[in-house]
């Protein structure tokens, strides 16, 4: 499980399912094209079960565990809120991206606090194996700038071009926004930032 770009890989252990441990890994690249490829286990949130290893045991991890996640370019912050077993991540969104030939890194695209859900089988009210846009698909933090923006609002998702099957209709209607929004680069890999500079999603109810 080599990557040549986002290296680390963030372990959690969880205490609602004690024997459970998720596992994040992250893209390769700032764009990565691998992480469309849900088999690829590139830009992913997967689980194990660590109850029954024994010396010898090795995870393939693109191809084994459940999918918590996709389209998560690199969640360094993965916390479980300790009353309700909510899993909750942290992502670095890409870097010196373009929108329709226009510079907008100043800006865009924001950073991402993503819910998922608890580890329970039977939950409802996370994202099970949901995909949460990258690389396609960015959370609007700046609108200043932004070409075409229309109607978007902070937390949206955005295209950085507009096609036939990948634009910004399809980007808030077919993956899944951020609960939270962040300022570019204004949180450290534990999701901390002011709260002045954090803006709920639009299309996230509370949990």
């Amino acid at each position: 499980m080599s990557n040549q770009d986002h290296v680390s890989r963030t372990l959690l252990l969880s205490r609602k399912q004690p024997d459970l441990m998720l596992v994040s890994r992250g893209s390769g690249q700032n764009i990565d094209p691998l992480a469309l490829d849900v088999t690829s286990g590139i830009s992913q949130i997967r689980v194990f079960n660590i109850s029954n290893i024994t010396d010898g045991t090795v995870y393939d991890y693109p191809s084994q565990g459940m999918l918590l996640g996709w389209g998560l370019r690199n969640s360094v912050g993965v916390a479980e809120e300790p009353a309700t077993g909510n899993i909750y991540s942290v992502e670095n969104s890409a870097d010196d991206i373009l929108r329709d030939g226009a510079d907008i890194h100043q800006d865009d695209p924001g950073e991402e606090m993503n819910f998922h859900g608890t580890l329970a089988a039977n939950d409802t009210v996370g994202h099970h194996g949901a995909n949460f846009g990258y690389p396609n698909c960015f959370a609007l933090w700046g609108k200043t700038g932004v070409p075409d923006i229309g109607n978007l609002t902070v937390g949206n998702q955005f295209a950085l071009e507009q096609t036939s099957s990948v634009n910004d209709t399809f980007c808030n209607q077919d993956r899944v926004a951020p609960r939270l929004t962040f300022q570019v680069r204004d949180h450290d890999a534990g999701g901390r930032s002011p709260p002045r500079r954090v803006s709920r999603s639009p299309r996230e109810s509370s949990s």
